[in-house]
């Protein structure tokens, strides 16, 4: 299944570990996206490729 380019925002509950895309079970990658005030840390579903931002920042 091939996932959009886009970066869905996520609100976090206990835990986030399925890709809701695909379903993949075993956890996430994480980029670094440079915005204005530092990085945004995005989650890559390294199955379908799906992006994620769950609210972190660096």
């Amino acid at each position: 299944m091939k996932a959009s380019r886009d970066i869905v925002k996520v609100d976090l509950a206990e835990e986030f570990r399925i890709c809701p895309q695909c379903g993949y079970e075993l956890g996430f990658h994480s980029s670094f996206l440079r915005a204005e005030a530092g990085y945004r840390i995005i989650l890559i579903c390294p199955e379908c490729g799906a992006r994620y931002d769950v609210g972190w920042k660096k």
